[in-house]
């Protein structure tokens, strides 16, 4: 048994018009004639923009913090001068 077995992926994009749907049928036609195994995985796009979303609002966020914190530290005399008394 191979631990590091190597397998190869051909990833392809379709859209949804009338040509690219014909021409997916004929490439998994194909693939059964041939007998290929194959997978047919389908991804949402929305997906995307949300993890590209979600990694813009966490960069803000961690800048934010961030600059309260340096703010923070830069002022860090004059607070314990009223914590202090």
């Amino acid at each position: 048994m191979k631990i590091f077995q190597k397998k190869k992926l051909i990833l392809t994009e379709w859209d949804n018009s009338i040509q690219s749907t014909r021409n997916f049928n004929k490439a998994i036609e194909e693939l059964r004639k041939e007998n290929i195994p194959f997978v047919i995985i389908e991804k949402r796009i929305i997906t995307d923009y949300a993890k590209k979303l979600y990694f813009t609002y966490s960069i803000i966020l961690d800048s934010i913090l961030l600059i309260t914190i340096l703010l923070a530290l830069f002022n860090a005399d004059k607070i314990l001068k009223l914590i202090g008394g």
